[in-house]
């Protein structure tokens, strides 16, 4: 896909601005096409008497606001803007090269940007846009003015292609995810076949699942790039930030040591050792690494990660061999009992209070049931098979069935599908479980088929009644 193929064009004529610093900005319209958007930041400093790193960043569901704001403390810090895409997302209505090149093109004219310092971000399929944003800019022109991608943070994803670089990659990378993220393993995996090509790289978690990582993980994304900006020469050394990373990560580091959190303090010590290599001596952070390694938590830990792993590999297999059956059952109904007593199996699992490897396993394979059911509904849903779309959302339904949005979609689909009574069914749990939107209920073109009906006036009575009592 070619992205970006003109960035290097631009002259950075940096137009006076009326939007205001320091803040952040839910929508910036394109000055080329009033159909697209952005949010933004601009650092607290800003003016056009200097250039500034940036950070494009996207949402899976083109929720701009998202990155801006987990980016926002690290931005203010260290003076980056940060522009979070209102229109990229899973299943676009656009081609995803436009989408991109007219927020290029729209930030590159406006704002004062180091050339030497574009990062790219993102969280799930967003993260795998940032990716392909960032391999499309260390191949574009862009290369004569800086080198490409400063470097790319992959938020619960990894990148697009299955299969993991074989050389050393041309920009850093930064990994996170929550720890019963499903794609947590795809992320460390990367990390590990990242380290074993010399490629920069660092991999964190953070407690939580497939969702954005926090803001202080993004302030270590930021500061982490920090470095690598200096040992690459993309920006001047600064010994005292350098001095302050060193002393915070050392200082942690040494606190996980001293509590016992042996794997944890291992993971620091390694990381210190690799990210100050060149500028700082590290032989100390060094060996201490490798004298953890062989300790027996670090070992057990290690092994525990495999077992999970092979735990969510056997249970995804187990789903979607179940999954495909569907298909082709000479007994639907059977076989979607099969099914829902899976997930209510795992649902139980998921729910144990005792932090075993069966847990952890079981909610990371529940979120990916969830998400891959939910790209197949909009998958069936594009192609207009809407019964299709109904019995994947369905089984989305239930792997998350406190969750009123997604009984919302599931009765759009049968509207669509023309089961009406199940459509009224789906929507009136929806509106049970609290989605109190009237409006969209009574506005969306999905629900023809049951606009007539009474059950339908009345749910959107309920839900107007229920929107109002939450405002008291």
């Amino acid at each position: 896909m070619a992205i970006i193929p003109s960035l290097a064009l631009f002259s950075l004529r940096a137009q006076a601005q009326d939007l205001p610093a320091g803040k952040i900005i839910e929508r910036v319209v394109c000055l080329k096409d009033a159909g697209q958007s952005y949010a933004l930041y601009l650092p607290p400093n800003y003016t056009t008497d200097r250039r500034w790193p940036v950070i494009y960043a996207f949402d899976p569901a083109a929720r701009g606001m998202r990155p801006v704001e987990r980016f926002k403390d690290a931005a203010e810090k260290y003076g980056y803007i940060i522009v979070g895409s209102n229109n990229s997302r899973n299943f676009p209505d656009r081609p995803l090269a436009e989408i991109i090149n007219a927020m290029f093109d729209d930030t590159q004219t406006r704002f004062s940007i180091d050339q030497n310092r574009v990062y790219t971000a993102g969280m799930s399929g967003g993260a795998r846009v940032a990716g392909m944003v960032a391999q499309s800019l260390a191949q574009s022109l862009a290369k004569s003015v800086g080198g490409g991608a400063a470097g790319v943070i992959l938020c619960g994803a990894g990148f697009s292609e299955a299969k993991p670089p074989e050389k050393p990659l041309p920009f850093p990378v930064f990994g996170v995810a929550g720890l019963e993220d499903f794609n947590w393993i795809e992320l460390r995996q990367l990390h590990k076949a990242l380290d074993s090509i010399g490629s920069a790289n660092r991999f964190v978690t953070f407690d939580g699942d497939h969702t954005w990582a926090p803001s202080d993980s993004f302030l270590t994304a930021v500061e982490w790039m920090e470095l690598q900006a200096m040992k690459s020469g993309r920006r001047e050394r600064d010994g005292k930030l350098i001095a302050e990373l060193f002393d915070k990560m050392a200082g942690q580091a040494r606190a996980d040591e001293s509590a016992k959190r042996v794997y944890e303090a291992f993971l620091k010590y390694d990381a210190i050792a690799k990210d100050f290599n060149g500028l700082r001596d590290v032989a100390e952070f060094a060996q201490k690494a490798d004298e953890l390694r062989s300790s027996k938590e670090v070992k057990d830990r290690l092994k525990q990660e495999k077992t999970a792993e092979l735990a969510q590999q056997q249970r995804s297999q187990e789903f979607f061999a179940a999954r495909e059956q569907l298909n082709t059952a000479e007994n639907p109904a059977v076989a979607m009992m099969g099914i829902k007593s899976m997930i209510s199996d795992l649902r139980k699992k998921a729910a144990s209070r005792d932090e075993s490897v069966e847990r952890l396993a079981a909610r990371r394979a529940l979120g990916a049931f969830y998400v891959s059911m939910n790209e197949e509904a909009n998958r069936h849903r594009a192609a207009k098979k809407y019964r299709e779309a109904a019995a994947s959302l369905t089984l989305a339904a239930e792997i998350r069935p406190d969750n009123p949005q997604i009984f919302f979609s599931l009765a759009r689909a049968c509207a669509l599908g023309g089961d009406k009574k199940q459509a009224l069914e789906a929507l009136k749990k929806a509106v049970e479980l609290g989605f109190t939107n009237a409006d969209e209920i009574a506005g969306n073109a999905d629900f023809a088929s049951i606009r007539n009906e009474a059950a339908y006036k009345r749910l959107i009575e309920d839900a107007r009644r229920k929107a109002q009592s939450e405002k008291r």
